[in-house]
């Protein structure tokens, strides 16, 4: 067993990893999506391994503790939907929806598993989720940041962009099809971390 493990984290792209950081606290909400069975995948899927908080790379949960005072005189709060995914959750995943374009192949991994994205919307100061232009893992081309907002879906748009701008003064950037994914810059080549302490 020892030897086989040294041998999983000796192959490419895989690593022990950083320790991650749990993000929790004022004015961040923790509602991770994937710990309830009405999502996309229509299951439970972090339940089975034990994941219930937000873990992130040291350096992303430095620029998001960073958010705090904007989003304090904004009277908004950040709502994660999801943050670092072992390994194990992303195969459980795959296994439901083998279809890259909404889930990403376990053989190489999606930046949550590398602790370095993180999915979000914003909330006002009493927790109540604001208006954005698609719910979240929708995967329709109002999904898109560029997506255009008719004059009767203004206030999504706003609140959406407002969001752009806000983790971008960070240095994170958006997803190109999905409003509410965000990431650490060249997120991809860093390493997965199959898993860690924290979440098995």
């Amino acid at each position: 067993m020892l030897i086989y493990l040294l041998l999983f984290l000796s192959s490419p792209g895989l690593t022990q990893g950083p320790n991650l950081v749990e993000l929790q606290g004022e004015p961040f909400v923790i509602e991770l999506q994937y710990l309830r069975a009405d999502n996309f995948l229509k299951k439970n899927v972090y339940g089975a391994f034990g994941l219930k908080g937000c873990y992130v790379r040291p350096e992303l949960h430095k620029k998001l503790s960073a958010l705090a005072p904007t989003l304090k005189q904004n009277k908004k709060k950040l709502v994660f939907w999801d943050c670092y995914r072992p390994l194990k959750v992303q195969e459980a995943m795959w296994k439901l929806v083998p279809e890259p374009r909404y889930v990403a192949d376990p053989k190489i991994g999606s930046n949550h598993n590398r602790g370095a994205a993180i999915d979000v919307a914003l909330a006002d100061e009493q927790g109540k989720l604001l208006k954005f232009p698609t719910p979240f893992d929708d995967f329709s081309p109002k999904a898109s940041p560029q997506y255009v907002c008719s004059e009767n879906e203004k206030e999504q748009c706003q609140n959406r962009d407002f969001l752009i701008q806000l983790l971008a003064s960070v240095g994170l950037e958006v997803f190109p099809t999905e409003w509410w994914h965000y990431q650490l810059p060249k997120a991809e080549k860093l390493p997965v971390i199959p898993t860690f302490e924290g979440a098995k």
